[in-house]
Formats: structure tokens, sequence, C-alpha cells
């Protein structure tokens, strides 16, 4: 045990701007002057600007005793989190690239690590500005805050990935202009595709994919009809499927100069009755779209097709199995195998299944 006197002792590598949380790098101990060295030519693009207020400190160690390397690399991860944890509930907290045009608009590229969005960035931050490789962060009312963290890059022969400052990288700074969200795409890149390119996605199945690359989605107010409705401003959520990252610079220069799509019509659900034979579980927010449903609960979202949704829409309003089933065969018609009567009771069977309904 450390007595007080044996403390250790800190000193600022550099104070960032993370989504606009200022965030204080501390060293512990001092480090090693080299190693001091990388890590603020690393984060040097990120720099807060003076006077801004250091929500978060994070420390790391880069004495002699350890890799510093590893230190440097695991250094991005807690800089990151620190900043996703300061704005847990106010923000849409997207695990995504982003780039900005002159004008200040910004595509946001999501997917799951692995899914290539640095090298996307790297490409795409030599034509545009470069806005993070990593995370973006969105308010209601679109507006984006930067993350220009070091880009994480293999390098032969090293055991970690090495942390470079985008600006070492070629990569272009912020536009003058404020930032606004302009659009958001689901990143895949598919080598064996035939057939790259933009192509729009149904808005419960983008925000179904979204979900896992969102950070806190429960504790934003009304979590799904608030991402619907950042959707809706931006006109919806499309699907870029690439060979090369070689190729994405010339899609997404057509991407800022094409006309946003029409926004998919949606509502929310209405409260559920106390009556009737089923329970409604409580969900955290619920939203409707063209007949079916998407719904958040305990932090988990579920989509429900045109019958589940009619399914359990007319059981949160208090209707029997006989009720459902004749609203089904007028909305859907006889079925054409089975009787119908059979294949609510089955609808009925999986919504309890997901946690939706309770038998009362």
């Amino acid at each position: 045990m450390r007595s007080t006197s044996d403390a250790p002792s800190t000193s600022v590598l550099a104070s960032v701007d993370a989504l606009g949380v200022g965030v204080s790098i501390l060293v512990r101990d001092g480090g090693e002057p080299g190693a001091v060295d990388r890590g603020r030519s690393a984060w040097r693009d990120a720099v807060s600007s003076p006077g801004t207020t250091q929500l978060r400190a994070v420390e790391v160690s880069l004495s002699g005793e350890d890799d510093v390397a590893g230190a440097l690399s695991d250094l991005s991860t807690h800089v990151t989190l620190a900043a996703l944890d300061a704005l847990r509930g106010s923000r849409l907290l997207l695990h995504a690239a982003g780039v900005a045009a002159p004008d200040g608009r910004v595509f946001a590229f999501v997917g799951p690590s692995g899914r290539g969005k640095t090298t996307a960035a790297r490409h795409l931050g030599a034509r545009f500005g470069y806005v993070s490789d990593e995370s973006v962060a969105v308010d209601a009312a679109l507006t984006v805050w930067p993350y220009r963290k070091p880009l994480s890059v293999i390098v032969e022969g090293e055991q970690f990935k090495q942390q470079i400052a985008p600006s070492d990288l070629g990569l272009l700074p912020l536009p003058p202009a404020p930032l606004q969200l302009a659009g958001i795409t689901l990143l895949e890149r598919d080598p064996d595709t035939h057939a790259p390119g933009i192509s729009p996605v149904d808005l419960i199945d983008a925000i179904c994919e979204m979900t896992p690359q969102i950070s806190y989605l429960p504790e934003l107010p009304s979590p799904l009809q608030y991402v619907a409705r950042i959707i809706d401003r931006i006109g919806g959520v499309t699907r870029l499927i690439y060979r090369d990252a070689t190729e994405l610079p010339a899609v997404v220069d057509e991407m800022f100069a094409a006309t946003p799509p029409a926004a998919q019509p949606w509502s929310s659900a209405p409260e559920g009755s106390a009556s009737g034979p089923w329970r409604c579980a409580a969900v955290e927010d619920a939203i409707l779209v063209d007949g079916r449903a998407c719904i958040l609960r305990e932090g988990v979202v579920t989509a429900l097709d045109h019958r589940g949704c009619l399914v359990w829409t007319l059981c949160r309003q208090g209707a029997d199995a006989r009720e459902i089933t004749d609203a089904a065969v007028a909305a859907f018609g006889e079925p054409a195998d089975g009787d119908p009567a059979a294949l609510i009771a089955q609808t009925i069977d999986e919504l309890v299944g997901h946690g939706l309904l309770e038998r009362a």
C-alpha cells in the first residue's frame, strides 16, 4: 500500500475534445519523454480549444516497464469510453466513421468493429474533412461533434496497432462551417459483390441493424422515437456496399450531391390497455411503420412483421383471440394452409416467448 507521500504523480499529456467532451489525458509518474512525445503527437489533432472545461480525465502509464505501443492503443479506448459515459442519454452516439463536406454536412458510416470504418476514414478523409474513424455524436438538432482521435493503423511487424494523428496520414481538417448530420449509411464491404452502390434501408430494419452500434440507446428520451426523428430529418438510412475502399471517395461525392430521399412515415405505438386476456409487458418505447412494429424492451429491440404487429397491438387493446383472428382474416385474408385461429395462437405464443405478452 502506498502512503500519501508515495502516491503517483501525474502530468498532462493532452487536453482533448472527444465528441464535445473535454477529456484530460494524464500520465502517471511522468513517463518517458519519448513516449510522452509520441502520445502528444498522436493526439495533437484532437486538442481542445483554450478554456474548454475538462469534464473527464483518464490516466495512462508510459514508463519504461510498460509497453508504450500497447498503452497508447488502449488509451484511445479509455478516452472514447470516458466521452461516451459523459454524454449518455443526451445525444445519439453512433459507432461510426464520419466525414464532412466543405459546407459542414456530415455523413456517418455505421458498422461494427472489423467492418472497415478506419480504412474507409483514411480514404475518405483525404477528400473530405475527417470527423472520426470510430464515434459520431448527434443531437436532436442534427448537430455533430467531431472526434479527431488518432487512427489505429496496423503496421507490419508491430504487435499493437499504431496510433497516428490524422494529419500525419494526410487527412483533411474540419471545414469552418458548423457540422450538421446529412446522412447515416450502413457500411458493408463485400469484395465479391456484383452490385456495389447505395440502396435505401427500411426504417425498422435500419434501427434494428443500428441498435448494436448505438451506445446507451435505452437512456435516450423515448429512444426509438428519438432515433426515428433524426432519421426523418435526413430522409432515411442507406446501405453502402463496396468492393474496395479506393471506390469510396467517388461514391461519397455522389452521396453529398444527391437529393435526400423522402422520409418513411412512422407513429408511436398506442398505450396498452389493462383489460383483456393478456397482460402486456411494459416497454421502453415502440414505433409502428407500415403495419410493422419496432419495440424496445429491457434494452433489446424486437421487430414484428405485419401479423405479429397486428396481434401485439390488438392484445394491448384488450382484444380476445376470436377478435384478433377475425381482424387478421380481414386484414390478410384466409391463410393458404392451416387454421387462422391456430396461426394466431402460434403468434401469441411467439410474443409470449419474446417477453412482450404474459397470460393474465
